[in-house]
């Protein structure tokens, strides 16, 4: 996520996030269901980009 930012100066789409671990865990660990699993507080974009440390998502406070 972080090298992502670094390309694009922009966080990772959830869409994004899935293509990406998909191709890294397979389709069943790395899709929506797989991610929504691993980040179940806030969904995959917004709690991965915490904890990735980046910044804040759109509309989040």
């Amino acid at each position: 996520m972080r090298e992502h930012f670094a390309r694009h100066g922009a966080q990772a789409t959830v869409r994004d996030m899935i293509a990406h671990f998909k191709r890294l865990w397979g389709a069943e660990d790395g899709g929506n269901r797989g991610l929504h699993r691993l980040f179940p507080r806030g969904g995959p974009q917004k709690q991965g980009n915490r904890l990735a440390g980046l910044l804040r998502t759109k509309g989040e406070h």
